[in-house]
């Protein structure tokens, strides 16, 4: 099978989870593929970043968006890099603005 269209599948997999409130589920789909390939784990800490994000833990967000940038860079696919740091400029913003 491609590589693609297997990440494909399983992002759309993670997403029907995450948008069914099942992030349980969500989170140990993603946590039983880690380790396949350098740019499905970045794949995956994005979709957990923004499942994090709108579950409101955004410290687990900015951690895994974090993460899915470092792989991304190191993987050398720059316009990911620069889509995933804008989603953890948000999830930053937003966590300042909920600080006391």
């Amino acid at each position: 099978m491609d590589a693609t269209l297997a990440l494909a599948g399983l992002i759309e997999e993670f997403n029907s989870l995450a948008g069914a409130e099942d992030f349980d589920g969500a989170e140990q789909l993603a946590a039983s593929a880690f380790g396949r390939d350098l740019r499905t784990d970045s794949y995956l800490h994005y979709q957990l970043g923004r499942m994090y994000a709108q579950w409101n833990k955004l410290t687990s967000s900015i951690n895994h968006f974090t993460k899915a940038a470092e792989l991304a860079k190191s993987g050398g696919d720059e316009l990911f890099v620069l889509q995933v740091v804008e989603e953890l400029k948000l999830a930053k913003s937003r966590q300042l603005k909920q600080a006391p």
